[in-house]
C-alpha cells in the first residue's frame, strides 16, 4: 500500500495541484481503501508537518504550500510553484525577474504569492477562462495586481488584490482599457478578490489618459 504522503500528493495532482481539505478528503477516499476513523486528522497533520507555511513544520521535506489570507484549509503542492518562463525576446543579461521587462517594457510582478494564486486557478484567465499552452506542455498565465504596486498607487501584494489573467486581458487591465466586474470573474476555491480593488481599478485605472 502507498504511504499517506504518496496518496496526499497523488490526490493534489488529480485535483490540479491545489484544493481545500474537503475536496482533498473526497479524492483520498477514492484513492485509499480501509481508512481509519481518524484519517482526516492524519491528512491534516501530514500536510502541516511537511509545509514551511505551517507552524507545525518539522523541517526536512517542504512539499505543500498554503496561501495566507485565502481562507483556512486551502493547500497546494509546492512543486507546482514554478517561476514564470523567461520570454525568448528578453535581452541577454537580464536576471530572472522580480522586475523583468520585455521589448514593450511591461513589468511582470511574479511574486511567490502570485504563483500560488495561479496554481489555484490552474493558469486559467479569470476573465475568459483561457490557459496559454506552451510548447513543453506546460500552461502559462499572468498575475495582475488590480491596484498597481508602487507609486503612485501603492497597491498591496495580497490575495484580494491579485487577479489571474491571460496576456491579452493583462494588457487591457494594465492600460485601463476595460472595466472589471466582480460578478464576471471566474472563481477558484479559497481566492476572494477585494471589492475595494475592483472599485479602485474602475474609478482610477479604467479610462485613464496615457
Amino acid at each position: 500500500m502507498s504511504s499517506w504522503d504518496e496518496d496526499i500528493i497523488k490526490a493534489f495532482e488529480n485535483l490540479g495541484g491545489s484544493a481545500s481539505y474537503d475536496s482533498l478528503y473526497a479524492e483520498i477516499e477514492r484513492l485509499r481503501i480501509g481508512l481509519p476513523s481518524t484519517w482526516k486528522s492524519v491528512v491534516r497533520r501530514r500536510i502541516q508537518d511537511l509545509s514551511s507555511d505551517s507552524a507545525g513544520f518539522k523541517g526536512g521535506r517542504d512539499l505543500f504550500f498554503s496561501v495566507e489570507g485565502l481562507g483556512a484549509g486551502v493547500w497546494g503542492l509546492r512543486s507546482y510553484l514554478e517561476e514564470t518562463p523567461k520570454a525568448s525576446d528578453l535581452p541577454e543579461g537580464v536576471e530572472e525577474p522580480g522586475r523583468a521587462y520585455s521589448l514593450t517594457y511591461r513589468v511582470l510582478r511574479d511574486t511567490v504569492l502570485a504563483r500560488k494564486i495561479k496554481v489555484l486557478h490552474q493558469d486559467r484567465c479569470q476573465i475568459c477562462g483561457m490557459a496559454v499552452s506552451l510548447s513543453d506542455g506546460k500552461t502559462y498565465s499572468e498575475a495582475h495586481h488590480i491596484i498597481p504596486l508602487g507609486a503612485p498607487h501603492n497597491g498591496s501584494d495580497v490575495p484580494g488584490n491579485v487577479v489571474v489573467l491571460c496576456p491579452n486581458h493583462h494588457v487591457l487591465c494594465d492600460y485601463g482599457a476595460m472595466e472589471l466586474a466582480l460578478s464576471d470573474l471566474r472563481t477558484a476555491e479559497g481566492h476572494k478578490i477585494s471589492e475595494r480593488s475592483i472599485s479602485y481599478h474602475n474609478e482610477v485605472i479604467f479610462g485613464r489618459k496615457l
